[in-house]
């Protein structure tokens, strides 16, 4: 697995930020793809006891795999 740097609470946005003042948000955090599968592309990710995979396909596209 790569060894890419802890994801931070900095490194998440929302799609759409609250106005200026706003203290709420339904907007859930929102993280590049390029910072979540780095250069490989791939990402593993344990849920629950199982691992997925998570892929860059070569059309731009993702794909999550059990």
């Amino acid at each position: 697995m790569s060894s890419l740097p802890p994801i931070q609470t900095a490194d998440l946005q929302t799609a759409n930020p609250p106005p200026t003042g706003s203290t709420t948000s339904d907007s859930p955090p929102e993280i590049s793809s390029l910072r979540l599968l780095g250069g490989q592309g791939l990402l593993r990710i344990e849920h629950r006891g199982a691992v997925y995979t998570l892929r860059a396909t070569s059309k731009g596209g993702l794909i999550l795999t059990k």
